[in-house]
Formats: structure tokens, sequence, C-alpha cells
């Protein structure tokens, strides 16, 4: 039988499904972090992995199409040692895009539209009449706005504001001192410097925990996500053109399971008089690979 694999990867895992020629899912295989900006080494390991662990009982000759929508896959020449990683391993067509292509394939089918992501990173990307755009998604050093390691930085700087403001030390400190072992500011600087992206982004709960009891600092930083994540897909809007009601994806957790976040970001089209049609819907982005697959496939016949 005759398959498609995805590869969906980030800031904390990897996962891999493959599909048969109908789009019915047969296999699945997990991993560890998949963005090799983190860790090549790790990351390139844990795409491999997953793959295998998805191929466990299917013939590997069957497989006809791989396509992997990885974090990180577009700086320098990472798509190219992706490719040539896996070549060697896996004897069929290897597409390597972004995870955001990937995950605006799976939730709108193929068809045209724009998505936004915010998980561990963030990104907009769109595709409209043949042309695609990119906002945001540089990574971590340059943006990531809305993201969870970017809200989970913010009240980190606030934390040092408050050293430099000469003020006490507030709750949300305390709650980040005691949730990452630490007993000061220059402990916590260790941790911020000796963490990864995702190890940071994994402190969201307290934000949320500190905005679900009231805490003005945190509910307007989880706000000001929302309205970041907004304004890129307003932006990438912009840049294709699109007329009338745009259909807007959205996918990971930062943006669909925290409701001021989600609120927000509706409220920012609202505020702009953009007419949106949005698609949550919670499926895997690495089904994205098999609509990008079986369109290869009909082309080439």
């Amino acid at each position: 039988m005759q398959y498609i694999i995805g590869v969906d990867g980030g800031g904390t895992k990897t996962e891999s499904i493959a599909y048969d020629l109908d789009g019915s899912e047969i296999a699945r295989g997990y991993a560890g972090l998949g963005n090799i900006l983190i860790d090549k080494d790790v990351a390139l390991k844990n795409i491999e992995l997953s793959i295998l662990e998805c191929t466990e009982k299917l013939r590997l000759d069957d497989c006809v199409y791989l396509c992997l929508g990885l974090a990180g896959c577009e700086a320098g020449d990472n798509k190219t040692i992706i490719q040539h990683y896996l070549k060697g391993r896996f004897n069929c067509p290897i597409k390597v895009i972004n995870d955001g292509e990937i995950a605006l394939s799976a939730l709108l089918k193929g068809n045209d539209g724009i998505m936004t992501i915010a998980g561990t990173g963030s990104i907009t990307i769109g595709e409209y009449n043949g042309n695609e755009v990119r906002v945001g998604g540089w990574g971590h050093l340059i943006g990531d706005q809305g993201s969870g390691y970017f809200i989970v930085m913010e009240a980190i700087r606030e934390i040092f504001l408050e050293n430099d403001l000469g003020l006490p030390d507030s709750t949300l400190t305390k709650e980040i001192f005691k949730t990452t072992n630490c007993d000061n500011r220059k402990q916590l600087l260790q941790f911020v410097y000796n963490s990864n992206k995702g190890e940071i982004a994994a402190l969201v709960p307290v934000i949320l925990k500190m905005c679900e009891n009231g805490d003005s600092t945190c509910i307007q930083i989880l706000k000001d996500a929302g309205v970041d994540l907004a304004k890129n897909t307003i932006r990438a809007i912009k840049l294709l053109g699109v007329k009338g009601t745009i259909k807007v994806a959205i996918k990971g957790s930062i943006i669909t399971k925290i409701k001021i976040v989600k609120d927000e970001f509706n409220n920012e089209f609202v505020r702009n008089a953009i007419k949106i049609k949005l698609y949550d819907e919670d499926i895997s982005s690495a089904k994205g690979a098999y609509y990008q697959g079986i369109r290869k496939i009909k082309k080439e016949k």
C-alpha cells in the first residue's frame, strides 16, 4: 500500500504521520524537538526517529512522498542539511517546508488562505492566487511575537524592571522564582541564558495562572500577544491583497487554548473592520503533507 508521510517539527516535539492515498491515517511516530536552530544534531535525530517509529510496521519502499514542516528550516542552509540527512535514509521524494506552510495546508485542506501559528514560536503565512507571503516567524532572537517564548520573556523583563525601579518583588516574580527553582534575579538570569526556547516557553502556565488570579501585568501581556498575532495576520492580508471575507486558520496552544489571547486576536480584526472566517480545527499539521503530496502526484499523472 502506497502512502505519504507528513512530519511536523517544532520547539518541543516532532510528530510523523503516514496517510494512505485516500487521506486516511495509518500510522504515527513521535520524538522530541525538531527545530534545528535549537540543537541541530538532536533535532535531526528526533526527525529520523519519529519517521522510523511511524514506519515501524510499514514498508519504507511504499512511501511515495515525504513532506516535512519544520520550524527553523529556512535559516541559512538548513533545508539542504535536512534533505541531505534524510536522503540516504528514505528513498522517496523529500520536501522541506516551514511548519507554517504544512499547517496551512492541513487546516485549509490545500485551499488559499492565511494561517497564524502561536505555540513555542509564532509565524503567519498565506497563499492566495498563486502568491505566497510570510510575516514573522524569524526566530526567538528577532521576533516570535505572541508566542509562548515571547510571552514568558515579557514577564521576565517585568521582573527585572521591578528591580530597576526599586520595587518589592511582585507575586509574579515570586511565582517565577518558585517554578524555576531560583532564589534571586541573578539565578533567574542564569536560567534564562542557559535554557532553550522550549524550556522558557514551558513557563506559560505560570503566566496563565497569574492572569486567572487577576494579575494586571499578566493580563496585559496575554492581551498584547493576541494583538501582536492579529497584526501579523493583517500584514499578511494586505501583502496578499485579499479582498472580502478572509479565511484565517489558527494553530498552536497559545492562540487556540488561551481564551484571552484568542479573544483579543479576534477583537483586533473588528477594530480594523476586517471580516474573517476563522478555522480552528484540532487536526495535526502533518495532514498538510497529504495535501501537498496528492497535489504533486496528480500533477505528475
